[in-house]
């Protein structure tokens, strides 16, 4: 049983709201709805009578709220005291950053500023791809990471600075076939005739995204970014990626916005899991905030 499946279970009993919760979580009313029946299968019962009016918990329900509620509150203080106990060691902490975002713009200064604001730490800088890097935020891997985060991506239990969102595009070299047939505008019959560029995910997919929605005639799955911008000049395929990378301004590429009923945003971000973090990560993750407005790109 995945652990993030009784948090999920947790928020809703708590709303009796699927779309309260579902915005609490940031995941979709139909991503969370999925996730509990998934609980709910793997219980053997049913945990929610719901009408188009309310939601109310059944008698399993109360029962898994209650025995929940105390689990999660002994993983968090368990987890807390480990990692507090593991960082008091030492003043290091440990920075992911997506190996795509603008390096000059955004994260050489971002840790030029934290290293003379915070010259008794040692900063540890490590690269990674998008959901790597959440994986091991959430994991505890990582104290604090900077990315570009797709908007239906589950954050849960992290405390988050955007500094820039922007929507995802379709994009594409100036010799690939829609370019040199002067299309104005990409169809979904269009993306389902071509083929697509997706960076390789350490685990599935989001099901409810729109990387599991798009249909396409092939898919390339490459291990980074780079990769990815390399297989793009080609000019055979599409990627579906903001224009928010190290050296976008001079990118020679042609974008094309996404079907209406596809669209979403990728937020430049960095995050932090506050709730368990050191006196110092709270300082650095404060002073961050202060300081967002100070980048531009």
């Amino acid at each position: 049983m995945e652990f993030r499946r009784i948090e999920y279970f947790l928020v809703l009993a708590e709303k009796l709201n699927y779309a309260k919760a579902a915005n609490e979580l940031c995941i979709s009313s139909q991503a969370l709805t999925k996730q509990i029946q998934l609980l709910e299968e793997e219980l053997g019962t049913k945990l929610f009578e719901r009408t188009t009016r309310s939601v109310t918990l059944t008698e399993d329900g109360a029962l898994c709220k209650e025995r929940f509620s105390e689990l999660k509150d002994h993983y968090d203080a368990t987890l807390a005291e480990v990692e507090n106990a593991i960082r008091s060691k030492s003043h290091v902490i440990r920075v992911g950053f997506f190996a795509a975002l603008p390096k000059n713009e955004l994260v050489n200064p971002l840790i030029h500023m934290l290293s003379t604001e915070f010259e008794d730490i040692d900063f540890e800088i490590k690269a990674n791809n998008m959901d790597g890097l959440r994986d091991q935020l959430k994991g505890g891997e990582t104290d604090l990471v900077l990315t570009n985060a797709h908007d239906f991506e589950d954050w849960l239990g992290c405390e988050i600075v955007v500094f820039k969102t922007v929507p995802a595009q379709i994009v594409v070299s100036s010799k690939h076939p829609w370019v040199k047939a002067g299309k104005k505008k990409i169809t979904k019959k269009d993306m389902a005739e071509a083929d697509i560029l997706l960076l390789e995910k350490h685990g599935p997919y989001e099901f409810n995204s729109f990387y599991a929605k798009v249909k396409a005639k092939s898919r390339m799955i490459l291990p980074d970014f780079d990769s990815m911008m390399i297989e793009l000049e080609k000019g055979k395929r599409y990627g579906v990626f903001p224009m928010v990378f190290n050296d976008a301004k001079n990118a020679d590429y042609v974008c094309y916005d996404l079907p209406d009923d596809w669209r979403f945003n990728y937020r430049t971000m960095c995050a932090c899991r506050t709730q368990k973090a050191s006196p110092e990560l709270k300082k650095i993750f404060q002073f961050i905030k202060k300081h967002k407005n100070d980048f531009s790109f």
